[in-house]
C-alpha cells in the first residue's frame, strides 16, 4: 500500500510540476473511482487549474478553485505524470513499473493539461478513490476522518508522542502505529522499519514502554521518514525488498536474509493479521512477567 513517503512523492511532483496548469481533458475509465455529490461528476474537473496540493497521512488533496479532489491510493494506486513540458514523476504502488507504457489496462483516470502533460491514476486492484467536494466542505471532511498527527509534520512532536502512547496503554505497538487515528501516514512497511530500528517487538504493549523506549521509537520513526521521503519510499516488489538505495529497506521484505545488525535470520510472522518482519534477536518476544 502506498504510505506517507509514496504519497508525499506524488504531492511534491504535483506541487513542482503541475501547479497552475489547467485541466483540458478528463478521461474516466472506471466510473466508481469518482465519489461525488449529486450533480457532480469527473467532467467537472475540466477547465479547472490546480491551485494547490495538500497531504495529510495517506490522503492527497488537489485544490481546484471552489472544488477539492481528495485522492486515496488505497492498496495499489499509482500516480504518474508525463509530458514534454515537465520532468515527469511517478509515485505510489510499483506495479506497473514506473516506466511502463501508459495508459495501462488498469489506468482509470487520465487528466490532460494545457501544456499537454498528462497525469495518470492507475490501480491494478481498483480500490483507489477520488472524492470530489466543495472546497468549503473539505475541512469538515478531513476532521471526520479523525486522523492523528501527520508523521512528518510539526504536530508530530516528541511531547505529543509521549502523551499519545501513555493514553493507549493496552495496545500492541504494531497495530497502534498502523492506526491512522493515532498517527497518520505509517503503514506496514514503515512500521516494521521503525520498530526494527527502535529494537522493539511489534507485540510489545504500550504500557510496558519506558520513557527511553518511547524516545527511541519516536527517533526511529523520524529517522525512517528522513530516509524514505526523499527517495519516494522503499522499493518492495512482490513482497521482496529491492534495495535500490543502499540497504534500505532494512528489514521489510527480507525474510530469510541475515539481520544487518546481528546476522540472525529475519523472520516473517503475522501480527494482528498483517505480514510482519522481525529479527528474533534484536526484537525478542516480550516477557510475560
Amino acid at each position: 500500500m502506498p504510505e506517507l513517503p509514496e504519497v508525499e512523492a506524488a504531492r511534491r511532483g504535483i506541487a513542482d510540476q503541475l501547479i497552475g496548469e489547467r485541466i483540458d481533458g478528463v478521461e474516466l475509465r472506471l466510473p466508481k473511482l469518482i465519489i461525488a455529490p449529486d450533480g457532480l461528476s469527473g467532467d467537472v474537473l475540466a477547465g479547472r487549474s490546480i491551485e494547490g496540493v495538500q497531504r495529510h497521512g495517506k490522503y492527497l488533496t488537489l485544490e481546484l478553485g471552489d472544488l477539492n479532489a481528495v485522492i486515496h491510493l488505497k492498496l495499489s494506486g499509482q500516480l504518474v505524470a508525463r509530458g514534454d513540458a515537465i520532468p515527469g514523476f511517478a509515485a505510489g504502488h510499483p506495479v506497473p513499473a514506473y516506466d511502463a507504457p501508459l495508459p495501462h489496462k488498469s489506468t482509470h483516470l487520465i487528466l490532460t493539461f494545457g501544456n499537454d502533460a498528462q497525469l495518470f491514476l492507475t490501480d491494478i486492484r481498483h480500490f483507489a478513490r477520488v472524492t470530489l467536494m466543495d472546497a468549503g466542505d473539505w475541512p469538515t471532511y478531513i476532521l471526520r476522518l479523525r486522523l492523528g498527527a501527520d508523521a512528518i509534520s510539526d504536530a508530530f512532536s516528541r511531547e505529543w508522542f509521549h502523551a499519545r502512547i501513555r493514553a493507549r496503554t493496552q495496545a500492541w505497538l504494531k497495530p497502534l502505529l498502523l492506526d491512522q487515528t493515532f498517527l497518520a501516514g505509517l503503514g506496514n512497511i514503515y512500521v516494521d522499519e521503525s520498530l526494527y530500528r527502535a529494537v522493539l517487538h511489534p507485540e510489545r504493549l504500550a504500557n510496558t514502554l519506558t520513557e527511553d523506549d518511547i524516545d527511541r521509537l519516536y527517533d526511529a520513526i523520524v529517522a525512517i521518514m528522513e530516509i524514505a521521503v526523499p527517495i519516494g519510499g522503499a522499493h518492495i516488489l512482490n513482497g521482496k525488498a529491492k534495495p535500490e538505495h543502499g540497504t534500505f529497506p532494512f528489514i521489510h521484505g527480507r525474510a530469510g536474509e541475515p539481520c544487518l545488525t546481528c546476522g540472525t535470520e529475519i523472520v516473517k510472522e503475522r501480527v494482528n493479521g498483517r505480514g510482519t518482519y522481525r529479527c528474533p534477536v534484536c526484537q525478542p518476544v516480550p516477557s510475560l512477567g
